[in-house]
């Protein structure tokens, strides 16, 4: 077992550095607006005035573009300065915290579960799940939240009877845990109710505890003070905002049970299947399970909240080995000899085969198809320089991308491509997903970037190629002449 943990450690991490490497882009708008963005502003890339409505709400916790500043500056100084080599730095970052809270969680649970074959369950799906590898690069508040919040777990277990220092560690760890995203306050407090009713901790050692998250939370009233540029509790602005004012619902309202469908759907099933009912079995058998007292109020909280989207979930992702794990050891005491049947072992088979695949698909995969095409224009272009486009512009992201673009990068809509402006004094690029457009650019100027090649075009399964954009990026010397 020993040797299979380190080969599969050794996997991982390349599985991860790869997987961080093509990861580029977001899986949500806000992991890049009010992160990437927000840093730009402080950067000088943006203005106040092109960042999200969050931004002039005063909502938003900046320890992230607080982050994403420091590693502008710090790997500045070593003439590391492209946007994309501090996003790819950034999602490394992510990828190591991520590794280390899985090898805390195993060193604090894995020579508790009984029978190799479960340990080695443990192991594989606390490393190789595919949607967990893909979360696990992601700079965003769910997964660096999530992991700081399992690495404290963690050492809690580790450390058992803990020092006041390890307590206040534990403590600040949590504090900065809520810090990435304030509704981890509720997998928090789930946590000390856990330790106060159930373990019976020490008053003490609590106090402690509580000391570090305070700590931390101070720490963040004084990034908040350097970002929004005033004294500023960005929490109770979250919370007038999206409780009181209810704007969260503006951007649409799902029923209490709308995470257990979503999960089952998107989770692929039926293997889906092994992502809720540990969590049900546990509930119901083993109700005094610390893993059940910190899921189950966040799970409530956020089932009884109208905005509802999966991503919110993404916390307990790093959870969810540990209970397929500690439900299969109540299976094999209840139902014994029920995971031996030939059932489970075709489900187990085909489970890691659909694994496999997904795994390798996003591990090779950019988050976002546009960053390419963004990295290809930054790095072949530092002089000032105007991309014309006509219908669409390739900026526009959900929201318009300025942190990606050099700020001598002016973007010009047009009616026709007779409109762009040639001169010697004048670098004029131009964006297109028109054909047409393509073809008559293509005659006299230089293609500097295609997504995709014509030869993929033609095996158009259940006809994606209408569905797709695919983007052309010319360098204009001369245009057709006007009619």
């Amino acid at each position: 077992m020993v040797k299979q943990q380190q080969k599969i450690y050794l996997f991982s991490a390349f599985l991860f550095v790869v997987t961080a490497y093509f990861s580029q882009g977001f899986y949500h708008c806000d992991e890049h607006a009010q992160v990437m963005e927000f840093a730009g502003m402080k950067l000088g890339l943006t203005e106040k005035a092109n960042l999200a409505w969050e931004y002039g709400s005063e909502m938003r916790p900046a320890i992230q573009p607080f982050m994403v500043y420091v590693a502008h500056r710090f790997f500045g100084l070593f003439g590391i300065d492209s946007p994309f080599a501090i996003a790819f730095i950034l999602r490394l970052f992510s990828a190591a915290l991520s590794f280390l809270s899985i090898h805390l969680l195993l060193k604090a649970f894995l020579d508790k579960v009984e029978g190799e074959k479960l340990k080695l369950s443990f192991v594989l799906l606390s490393f190789l799940l595919w949607f967990s590898v893909y979360n696990s690069v992601r700079f965003s508040s769910e997964n660096l939240a999530g992991r700081v919040f399992i690495i404290a777990f963690a050492l809690f277990f580790i450390w058992k009877e803990g020092s006041r220092k390890q307590y206040f560690l534990v403590g600040a760890l949590l504090g900065l845990s809520f810090l990435f995203r304030y509704q981890n306050m509720f997998l928090i407090a789930g946590f000390l109710a856990w330790m106060l009713f159930i373990n019976k901790s020490k008053f003490t050692s609590l106090l402690i505890l509580a000391l570090g998250i305070v700590a931390l939370f101070g720490v963040g009233v004084l990034i908040d003070r350097w970002f929004y540029d005033e004294w500023v509790l960005s929490i109770w602005k979250y919370f007038e905002e999206n409780i009181l004012n209810d704007k969260a619902s503006g951007f649409g309202v799902a029923p209490w049970y709308y995470y257990f469908t979503k999960l089952f759907n998107q989770g692929i099933p039926p293997f889906s299947l092994l992502y809720i009912v540990p969590f049900i079995l546990l509930l119901i058998y083993r109700p005094k399970n610390p893993v059940v007292w910190v899921v189950l109020p966040f799970l409530l909280v956020h089932m009884y909240i109208g905005h509802k989207e999966l991503r919110f979930l993404f916390p307990l992702v790093g959870l969810l080995p540990l209970l397929a794990v500690q439900s299969g050891e109540l299976i094999n005491e209840k139902w014994k000899g029920l995971l031996q049947m030939k059932f489970f072992k075709v489900f187990t088979v085909l489970f890691w085969i659909q694994n496999g695949l997904f795994l390798c698909y996003i591990s090779f995969s950019a988050t976002e198809s546009y960053i390419p095409m963004f990295e290809k224009i930054y790095t072949t272009y530092e002089q000032p320089a105007v991309l014309y486009y006509i219908e669409k512009n390739p900026y526009d992201r959900a929201l318009d991308i300025h942190y990606y673009r050099r700020t001598n990068l002016r973007l010009q809509q047009i009616d026709n491509i007779t409109d762009i402006h040639v001169s010697p004094d004048t670098l004029a690029l131009f964006a297109t997903f028109n054909d047409t457009d393509a073809v008559v650019m293509s005659e006299k100027n230089k293609l500097i970037y295609y997504n995709l090649s014509d030869d993929l075009k033609k095996y158009n399964v259940n006809n994606w190629v209408s569905r797709t954009l695919f983007w052309k990026v010319f360098e204009v010397k001369a245009l057709p002449a006007k009619p």
